[in-house]
């Protein structure tokens, strides 16, 4: 049986600051290695680009979460595992530092075991908690926390890292993690909710081909659901591209040294933090999400456009303005999306609609940006790359209306 919230208690605001909370120190952590990796690296001997073998370990083991682990958080409750996903997520950090470049691979691939719990149950909780007038603002301000945790462990960990050494940057971040669990397990019996005690999660069910199947038969069942994933697709496409190449685009392309390109980073990593705030509360006014949602991806298309044209020398603050509407609009559309599948998708298979289309997203995060990188070498610029990134946004947001009415 799942337990569901009396009318006044579990209240709303103590699990929004629970999924926050989490949602910003699983960021904090999942970026650390990236912010240390020369320093981690250099000391293990190996090329500074093998960092992308660490990104893409960490990417598998959250779709591996996802694909398999929805019983478990019907099991726990969302709270016990959003506690245990960032202790776990710590506990994974620690292992870095036995300064091992295998090792610090297991480690990546388990720090994102351990963060694949962060999505789905978040959205469980909030879904379970959040005013339904106010549930894209909520979804929005939980998701925002992503973006923060990224912005400190850039401005915390990469300068306790060269004053201290990178051990000593996991070490704390590590450690944020661990505390930050222990403490969101004491709402466990404050926010005992959405939790079905009868779920099994014996390994035989966990990896049963129709556990496997359940976050992809939660999205088919519904059209709209299946759009919204096909959306966030391409928009996770869009996002990795643009966030992954932004310093070596303006640095390689426009001269700009590293810090002026650095600056630009975290004007559009402030831009997604205040889209994700602002186009939530604005969504929450139209009424009608999936609408903005498209809006905002036309308005993507045009500013990658912009992006991939920039005139040359260009100015700082046009760099900097240009950079922060990007973030607003490339990177504000998670909280959105998780909103609508907690309002689409029936209670009980919340878990596993927000696992499917974030697995399928998670596809975009990961092959965007590499076959960005191969079509700029392919292609000797960055203009075409851009282009198809764009127009694969665009498409997408033309063609999604079109087939939903015929559904």
């Amino acid at each position: 049986m799942i337990t569901v919230p009396s009318p006044t208690s579990p209240p709303w605001l103590a699990a929004l600051l629970v999924a926050s909370l989490i949602q910003m120190v699983g960021s904090f952590m999942s970026q650390s290695m990236p912010v240390i990796a020369p320093l981690l690296t250099a000391t293990v001997g190996v090329p500074g680009e093998r960092v992308g073998t660490l990104y893409a370990l960490t990417s598998f083991g959250s779709i591996l979460f996802m694909a398999f682990g929805a019983p478990i958080i019907s099991r726990v409750g969302p709270v016990a595992a959003l506690g245990a996903s960032v202790i776990c997520a710590g506990f994974s950090l620690l292992l870095v530092t036995a300064g091992s470049w295998p090792v610090a691979m297991l480690a990546a691939g388990l720090l994102g075991l351990s963060y694949g719990p962060v999505p789905p149950g978040s959205t469980r909780l909030l879904g379970a908690t959040a005013p339904a007038r106010h549930r894209g603002f909520i979804f929005s301000i939980k998701q925002a926390g992503a973006q923060l945790g990224g912005v400190l462990a850039g401005i915390l960990l990469a300068p306790l890292a060269a004053h201290a050494g990178w051990e000593v940057a996991l070490l704390t971040a590590a450690s944020a993690g661990i505390f930050a669990g222990i403490g969101t397990l004491a709402y466990r019996k404050r926010l005992d909710i959405a939790r079905d005690p009868s779920r099994s999660i014996h390994p035989l069910v966990l990896f049963h081909g129709r556990n496997l199947r359940a976050p992809f038969a939660a999205i088919a069942a519904d059209p709209r659901l299946i759009a919204l994933t096909v959306l966030t697709t391409a928009f996770a496409t869009a996002q990795g591209c643009l966030f992954s190449f932004c310093v070596t685009f303006l640095t390689s392309i426009h001269g700009a040294t590293l810090v002026q390109a650095g600056y630009a980073y975290a004007c559009m990593q402030g831009g997604a933090l205040v889209g994700r705030l602002v186009l939530g509360f604005w969504a929450d006014r139209a009424g009608d999400t999936m609408r903005n949602i498209l809006g905002q991806a036309w308005a993507c298309a045009v500013l990658i456009l912009m992006w991939a044209t920039l005139p040359l020398p260009t100015g700082a603050i046009y760099v900097l303005v240009l950079a922060f509407m990007v973030g607003v609009m490339a990177a504000s559309w998670n909280g959105l999306v998780l909103s609508e599948i907690a309002r689409i998708a029936p209670p009980e298979r919340v878990v596993e609609a927000a696992s499917g289309s974030t697995m399928v997203s998670f596809g975009g995060y990961v092959l965007g940006p590499a076959l960005f990188s191969i079509a700029v070498s392919g292609f000797g610029g960055w203009f075409v790359p851009y282009m198809l990134v764009a127009a694969q946004l665009a498409l997408t947001a033309l063609i999604l209306p079109f087939w939903l009415r015929r559904q």
